[in-house]
């Protein structure tokens, strides 16, 4: 055969469950079985770029890591089929290549006839051994044909290469360079490889100060929000307490970042003393204060959020008026008579459908005093009742009362 090709080696990049790859190179061997080649083809497998195995040849191959070979029509010029013991795996990539020994196996003696075909064939091994070798060649450290012939490019002994990096000095020669093993290495704002005295040793950022230790130490605000993937700080990140008042900015936690408050409740604090933020309810009959003054800023400040909050026109009926905001709540309010000495019942223009949830009642009087006991004597869906004790006089009473 003549060698017309000038490769020895062609590759497959698997799609998932292949056991069979067709290949066109010509070679001599397709019989003898080693430990690395199967007559004089070899395969690699390389998987996600960095694995690379050399695969078993075997007669009766198993796994995807054993392969046998077989001859197109049983000629080897013609190529042949490598067949793996198990389908391969997608992104799988495989090399078949023709790996001839480096010998001379054709024997020309004096006076004897020569062979076409023996010398022909013993032509194409020279020509398959220099493309090995030019596989080879285009695969190393080539320097340029212009380099000085001055130039050094042959490395110490095994003793004196130990342990150090493969460099070259000022001059472009080949050399070996020491690594830093320990101590410090002070900052650079240059990234990269820094070399002083032939000791070669990391140049660092302006965010970093020095290795110690085998550890990085970094300047403050040296990690800014771009050196941070998006959710890659999390609580397994954040020791217990290392975030404190001095750590968050002014207004920087909105209000959508806090826990959720139940319906018709507010953070407040009905404990007496000073305590963290509790819910307490909007309106609360059993914690209402009885000062007039506060009562009555009270009641300022719930017909305020009344009127922000309801979209229903208010209804009149003679003193008495009604909201019913958009969640069902009824809110009615307005003014009374209050009797003296005694007790006063309020009837509503309308009743409650469902419940009353509370009653809020101001008198107005110029001349009560801090003798005087006002207070709710009951109260229900179509009325609540009032008494003033310790005082004679009556005068206008004012009332904000909630229900459904």
């Amino acid at each position: 055969m003549a060698l017309s090709g000038e490769t020895n080696k062609t590759t497959f990049t698997t799609v998932g469950g292949e056991t069979s790859f067709v290949f066109q190179i010509p070679f001599f061997d397709a019989t003898t079985v080693t430990a690395t080649k199967y007559g004089d083809i070899k395969v690699t497998r390389e998987r996600s770029g960095v694995v690379n195995l050399v695969l078993t040849p075997s007669t009766t191959p198993t796994t995807q890591t054993e392969f046998k070979l077989l001859a197109t029509n049983g000629d080897p010029s013609q190529g042949g089929t490598v067949t793996l013991g198990a389908g391969a795996t997608a992104g799988d990539k495989y090399v078949i290549e023709r790996d001839v020994a480096y010998t001379q196996q054709y024997d020309l003696q004096d006076g004897a006839t020569i062979d076409p075909t023996a010398l022909n064939k013993a032509f194409d091994r020279v020509v398959a051994q220099n493309q090995q070798q030019n596989d080879l060649l285009t695969r190393t450290v080539e320097f340029p044909v212009t380099d000085d012939t001055s130039r050094t490019y042959t490395v110490g002994t095994e003793t004196e290469r130990a342990n150090k990096a493969l460099g070259f000095d000022a001059s472009g020669n080949v050399t070996e360079i020491d690594l830093v093993s320990s101590g410090a290495v002070s900052g650079n704002t240059n990234a990269g490889i820094s070399i002083s005295n032939n000791i070669i040793s990391a140049k660092v950022d302006g965010a970093t100060t020095e290795f110690s230790g085998g550890n990085i130490a970094v300047k403050d605000s040296g990690i800014t929000a771009a050196k941070l993937a998006a959710d890659s700080v999390g609580q397994t990140q954040i020791a217990d307490n290392a975030v404190g008042t001095s750590q968050v900015a002014d207004s920087a936690i909105t209000k959508a970042k806090i826990e959720n408050v139940t319906n018709m409740r507010v953070l407040g604090n009905t404990s007496g003393s000073s305590t963290a933020p509790q819910e307490v309810s909007v309106l609360d009959e059993d914690n209402m204060v009885s000062d007039s003054a506060t009562a009555l800023a009270t009641q300022q400040s719930i017909k305020a959020y009344v009127d922000t909050l309801a979209t229903s026109a208010i209804t009149t009926s003679g003193t008495q008026h009604s909201i019913t905001l958009d969640n069902g709540l009824i809110v009615k309010f307005g003014t009374y008579t209050q009797t003296g000495g005694g007790t006063t019942t309020v009837t509503f223009a309308t009743p409650f459908p469902t419940a009353i949830f509370c009653v809020i009642p101001q008198l107005e009087d110029s001349i009560q005093d801090s003798s005087m006991n006002f207070k709710i004597k009951s109260k229900s869906v179509s009325n609540f009742s009032t008494a003033i004790y310790a005082q004679s006089g009556g005068g206008t009473g004012h009332f904000i009362a909630l229900g459904n």
